[in-house]
């Protein structure tokens, strides 16, 4: 079976110091999977390295069977949500999305997804006046825009009131029900225990432990 996700022996150094050390994991079945682990602990590290913005000092990093900087540059099929890669601050919710869709290779229903997402459509705001759960949703649908296949979403949860993590882990299953593949991280273990098929446990920048939820 063909891994969706595999990384393999991958060590990365950051200002001489070891931020991943020797990370190996493999999936290979749609789902939910959660990184938890402090800050600092290469959660992040992790998911810039599958998507392809962090490039290994050594291992190899394959999505979809495409070994990232050799069969491509980044993570093909795959959206994200990061904070630090935000949105135009001096743009509305759907400019935003509208910058997105010119470069994707078929237009989009944006305010559906909009929508979707709990997010006015209308509103004129642009996304510096946004509060931190508006800004988490609006990376969503940044995130989904094309319908991929894997979603990386790290720290979604921040800045989310229970309202907005109920919306969260609905949104979660139905993309698993849809039969994506999700990775997200969490401070929230009680979320992640929610939604997650398999947990990795991360510390030092290495995968400590993982386990399969069993129903």
């Amino acid at each position: 079976m063909e891994s969706i996700v595999k990384l393999d022996h991958v060590t990365k150094k950051l200002n001489h110091l070891v931020a991943l050390d020797d990370v190996s994991l493999e999936i290979t079945e749609p789902g939910v999977y959660g990184f938890v682990g402090p800050n600092g602990s290469g959660k992040s590290l992790i998911f810039k390295t599958v998507l392809g913005f962090l490039k290994p000092d050594s291992g190899r990093v394959l999505v979809f069977g495409r070994q990232l900087r050799k069969d491509t540059l980044f993570a093909e099929d795959t959206g994200f949500s990061m904070v630090e890669y935000a949105a135009l601050a001096d743009k509305t919710g759907r400019q935003n999305l509208e910058l997105m869709d010119m470069l994707a290779s078929e237009s989009h229903d944006l305010d559906k997804l909009l929508r979707y997402v709990g997010l006015d459509p209308k509103n004129s705001r642009r996304y510096g006046e946004y509060s931190l759960g508006m800004k988490q949703r609006l990376l969503l649908a940044m995130a989904m825009l094309s319908d991929p296949s894997l979603l990386v979403l790290d720290e979604p949860t921040n800045a989310l009131d229970e309202d907005g993590q109920e919306f969260l882990k609905k949104l979660v299953l139905e993309q698993k029900a849809l039969g994506k593949t999700i990775l997200i991280s969490s401070h929230d273990k009680t979320f992640i225990q929610d939604v997650a098929d398999g947990i990795y446990y991360v510390s030092e920048g290495r995968i400590r432990k993982n386990e399969k939820i069993v129903e």
